[in-house]
């Protein structure tokens, strides 16, 4: 399920989408989410019901990615075949006391948000006007002093940097801070010994 939909699209542009646009823009709103998606780090878009297979490795925890957690809601779990309700879940990871063991296990589950934020939904749909703006081969252009900057065809459809920055609040943080402290006497503000 996309991000936007052409009514979005076309509520943005000020015209009704015609009939012969309507593929491309359906298509370019498909890609522009999952590049979004693929940028985040998390699914957006509601799934329901859906099926994710994790691989146990032994042990009590068995992770789930973090793709999936946004607002996620298990149905049931499955192991071999058989359904397993002796686990306890906190939103990031199933934990079980007898463990895993090794084999696959399926989770049917629901996840992503209910209601598309409407920040989204814009980038979704500024993202497709950038894209039905270009010619095809076209990276760039600029009106004043006409400059065209040409490129690979499939170049153009990449999220730009101001949308990646607007999804900042939306991106997974892949790596927590880490202080560094170095070994040695303590420095003044001008680099002397304390």
């Amino acid at each position: 399920m996309p991000l936007a939909t052409a009514e979005d699209v076309a509520a943005r542009i000020g015209r009704p989408v015609l009939a012969d646009e309507q593929p491309r823009i359906n298509a370019f709103l498909r890609d522009v989410t999952g590049l979004i998606e693929d940028y985040c780090g998390r699914d957006m878009a509601r799934r329901t019901n859906q099926p994710i297979t994790l691989y146990a490795e032994g042990g009590c925890v068995l992770p789930v990615p973090a793709r999936y957690q946004s607002f996620l809601t298990l149905i049931a779990v499955h192991q071999d075949g058989q359904a397993v309700t002796d686990y306890t879940f906190n939103g990031r990871q199933l934990t079980r006391d007898p463990g895993w063991g090794e084999a696959a296990v399926t989770l049917t589950a629901s996840w992503g948000y209910e209601v598309i934020p409407d920040s989204l939904t814009a980038l979704a749909c500024s993202e497709v006007i950038r894209w039905l703006a270009l010619s095809p081969g076209v990276g760039k252009e600029r009106v004043g002093e006409i400059e065209v900057e040409f490129s690979a065809p499939s170049s153009a459809q990449t999220l730009s940097p101001a949308t990646r920055t607007s999804l900042t609040p939306y991106r997974r943080s892949r790596l927590g801070s880490l202080t560094l402290r170095r070994e040695g006497p303590s420095l003044s503000v001008r680099g002397w010994p304390a």
